[in-house]
């Protein structure tokens, strides 16, 4: 019987602030994150494309992000991420989720609105199937679940209160669904390199009122 390695939810929460950290680059505020001052990296590193084959296609004009979201990532560049090395994982007319490399880390940006949420777990993480999902909420009040997975990955599974599993099929690299407003969530969980991975998820809205 495979062993299911679970992650302590203090690895999701970390997640979880690091994408509000990082997500200041796509609306007003000028804040210096602390993934400040690293050089933006000119080419995708080695090691996302070989976990990451959707790295290795020709980057054609849909894999471009919106050009106000670039601008502003751009201007920051956290992480040294390019935006002009994206590639779309998940389009659709809402919200969309792209690879963006940067140094060591590859960011799972997912348009939320007129900007994006973003978090960015180490390319190592993300090779070895170890790399957390991240949740936000959208305008209608419903749940994202999204994040990004190595090749070989090819659904993962999402828990709530209300299904014990649905499985999610994965998308050059990225998974992204969408779960009603009010649902409680459990976890993600899928198998890769380094076997049966679990991970909490949380309702962004519960965590930020208990906050206050």
């Amino acid at each position: 019987m495979a062993m299911l390695r679970r992650y302590l939810p203090i690895a999701v929460v970390a997640a979880f602030v690091l994408a509000l950290s990082v997500g200041a680059i796509a609306s007003t505020d000028e804040s210096n994150p602390p993934s400040a001052g690293v050089p933006q990296i000119t080419e995708i590193e080695p090691a996302a494309s070989e976990a990451m084959s959707v790295f290795e296609r020709a980057r054609g004009s849909a894999d471009a992000l919106r050009a106000d979201l670039a601008a502003k990532m751009d201007s920051h560049a956290d992480f040294g991420m390019n935006p002009g090395l994206s590639r779309v994982s998940i389009g659709n007319a809402t919200n969309s989720l792209y690879a963006v490399p940067a140094r060591g880390r590859v960011c799972a940006v997912l348009t939320v609105g007129e900007g994006a949420n973003v978090t960015c777990p180490p390319t190592a993480d993300i090779a070895g199937g170890q790399a957390a999902p991240a949740t936000v909420v959208l305008a209608t009040g419903d749940i994202a679940v999204y994040g990004l997975v190595p090749d070989g990955v090819d659904s993962v599974s999402v828990q709530t209160e209300t299904t014990e599993s649905t499985a999610v099929a994965t998308q050059d690299n990225g998974y992204y669904t969408v779960v009603p407003a009010g649902t409680r969530l459990r976890t993600v969980r899928y198998g890769g390199p380094s076997g049966q991975v679990e991970f909490p998820i949380y309702d962004p809205s519960l965590v930020m009122n208990r906050e206050e």
